[in-house]
């Protein structure tokens, strides 16, 4: 194309900018650059409109923007963004103040609005207080419900757990709901003594092999972790990825006894050499795992 052709081009009425047509623009800029901040292609534009300085302006002047501009400010807290023009700590002070503006009620939407935010203003916040606040009320089923669920998405209170574990019923779907509830404690590094006993001395198959599957698999993580930080002298960090590995084996060894061949061979797999020779009674009654354990031992002797 021709710049020098466009450069003849002539206009009888020469457009003058206005105050009326900046606030257009901008009311069309700022929404459009609050939704295309987190995109790859928009992103670079949208972080010269939206930053720490004008996060306020952009709240306070452009309210249908707010649920965009509180997941932006998430995402940014998250680090789970790219956007350079929010930082970490701006967001957080942000979500702090927010969180600290909810009453204490049992108002759903405010409800809905703490559990988005307390992972990120209050880590520590104690999920099974609510749940006994609501538990005992039927009108406050569906608290009940939401906090339940939200407790079993952040909960690090092994006790928490434990309360939800002793409201299960015998009744039909009871086993699919204590795997959710394990599964949920161990996502949330919360994997509850009390229940894992409880699993190993009188649950079904499939709860103590999901149970022992857990935790082998949890022990197998932290040693590839320990031994990363071992390797870079994080001395540290590796003394207490190793306490992590202790009291995980710890709760390993309550199922030694149980002598599903699922259970031992998933032992077997996470097991340090001092605790394998406990596995024998058991692996005894299987002929291929009890090789696979004399395997194990006689490499670890070496």
């Amino acid at each position: 194309m021709s710049t020098k052709v466009f450069e003849k081009v002539e206009f009888e009425d020469i457009f003058e900018v206005s105050d009326p047509f900046i606030e257009t623009v901008i009311n069309y800029a700022i929404p459009h650059a609050v939704s295309q901040i987190t995109s790859y292609w928009g992103r670079k534009g949208a972080e010269g409109i939206i930053s720490d300085a004008t996060f306020g302006f952009v709240w306070t002047n452009y309210p249908k923007t707010r649920r965009d501009m509180l997941e932006l400010a998430m995402s940014v807290a998250h680090r789970s963004t790219r956007v350079k023009s929010l930082t970490k700590v701006f967001c957080d002070q942000f979500l702090s103040d927010l969180y600290n503006l909810i009453e204490d009620n049992d108002d759903l939407e405010d409800a809905s609005l703490k559990i988005k935010l307390a992972p990120i203003a209050d880590p520590s916040f104690d999920y099974l207080s609510q749940l006994c606040k609501y538990s005992l009320d039927p009108e406050k089923e569906r608290l009940f419900d939401l906090w339940k669920a939200a407790g079993l998405n952040a909960s690090s209170d092994d006790a928490f757990y434990e309360y939800l574990w002793g409201k299960v019923k015998r009744e039909k779907g009871a086993t699919d709901e204590k795997l959710n509830i394990l599964k949920a404690s161990s996502r949330n590094h919360a994997l509850s003594d009390v229940i894992l006993t409880k699993i190993a001395k009188s649950s079904p198959k499939r709860l103590k092999r999901s149970a022992s599957s857990v935790v082998s698999q949890k022990i197998i993580g932290l040693r590839h972790s320990l031994a990363r930080e071992k390797r870079q002298n994080n001395t540290t960090l590796a003394n207490h990825l190793q306490k992590m590995v202790d009291a995980t084996e710890s709760k390993a060894m309550l199922f030694v006894d149980c002598t599903d061949a699922e259970v031992v061979s998933n032992l077997l797999e996470c097991l340090s050499k001092d605790n394998l020779p406990w596995l024998m009674p058991s692996a005894s009654n299987h002929s291929w795992l009890a090789r696979r354990l004399q395997d194990r031992i006689e490499e670890s002797n070496d």
